[in-house]
């Protein structure tokens, strides 16, 4: 396989979005990660591991079969599913693991592959796997502006966009 340069402007993408998901985890305790704004919001903590559960999905769908980090979660839909929820440092571990494998395929991949129809449809009008990356991009990029209001809302400093993570 030989890379595809439709692939430039998403591994920019998800490059920054590994960056930020840590840099909304910098200086969040126990405390704050797993603090619901109210009963019908999620915690830090849980979208954190629904993001990396995604991004299992985006190498999954680039490649073969990644094991799931977090095997404890695999069977609920929503926070209320799971009366215990992986620590900070266990997110973060497992999202910049499933970053390094997600880069490698995104890199590797080729027009063939991009260009064959995505195993489900993801809503929008590119029905590729070159859509479903663009998709699930986009559904990173979501989840880490809700991590960031919700560091915002725990009395932390807003995210920054530096390399210090």
């Amino acid at each position: 396989m030989t890379h595809d340069p439709r692939m430039a402007a998403h591994l920019a993408c998800l490059k920054l979005n590994s960056r930020l998901l840590v840099n909304c985890f910098r200086d969040v305790g126990a405390e704050a990660a797993l603090h619901r704004p109210t009963p019908r919001n999620n915690n830090m903590a849980f979208l954190g591991a629904h993001l990396v559960d995604a991004r299992r999905y985006l190498a999954n769908l680039l490649g073969p079969e990644v094991d799931n980090p977090f095997p404890e979660l695999a069977e609920g839909t929503g926070i209320d599913d799971f009366p215990e929820l992986p620590d900070v440092e266990r997110v973060l571990a497992a999202w910049r693991e499933l970053g390094e494998v997600v880069a490698a395929r995104m890199a590797a991949a080729g027009a063939e592959q991009l260009d064959a129809a995505a195993p489900i449809d993801f809503g929008i009008e590119d029905r590729s796997l070159l859509g479903g990356v663009a998709f699930l991009l986009h559904h990173e990029s979501y989840h880490v502006g809700q991590l960031a209001f919700l560091r915002k809302l725990a009395g932390l400093p807003a995210m920054t966009y530096d390399d210090a993570g």
